[in-house]
């Protein structure tokens, strides 16, 4: 199931952050995509607002393993029967 996450910052550097502190803490994860947006914040001001959308799939660690394993059988299975290796 696809889950999205805003992150919103008034710098780019609280903004990079923000978004690495999210991948540590949810990891595992797949990114499908990630947008990025800038725009006028505070009119008074002449500050930015630095804004990511992320599109994210939450992996549960044991359903990796067992996709790793697979993937490790298929590809010993396809040298094993490799006349060429």
């Amino acid at each position: 199931m696809m889950k999205v996450k805003l992150f919103e910052e008034c710098g780019s550097e609280l903004l990079e952050d923000a978004i690495n502190d999210f991948f540590e803490k949810e990891e595992p994860m797949s990114i499908e995509k990630i947008k990025y947006q800038v725009t006028p914040w505070n009119t008074s001001d002449s500050g930015l607002l630095f804004s990511a959308l992320v599109v994210y799939e939450k992996y549960d660690k044991d359903d990796l393993l067992q996709v790793r394993d697979q993937v490790l059988d298929d590809i010993n299975y396809g040298i094993k029967n490799d006349e060429n290796v």
